[in-house]
């Protein structure tokens, strides 16, 4: 799938966005064992996936003239 930048760029903000709400579930919630392993893994998921985009934003893109 090719993805513009700025979809690249939407998906990293909205993955930051869900990381950050599921820190603030694990800071602020009073979770059940399990519940906090389902929410780090969630969350361990959605960081893998915001680092791929991450790099693949970082590669230097040829410039079209």
């Amino acid at each position: 799938m090719n993805l513009s930048p700025k979809a690249m760029r939407s998906m990293v903000e909205a993955l930051e966005f869900r990381i950050a709400a599921y820190q603030s579930q694990l800071d602020e919630a009073e979770l059940s064992e399990d519940e906090v392993s389902d929410v780090t893994n969630d969350m361990m998921f959605l960081e893998s996936l915001r680092q791929e985009l991450q790099k693949a934003l970082d590669v230097p893109m040829a410039q079209v003239f």
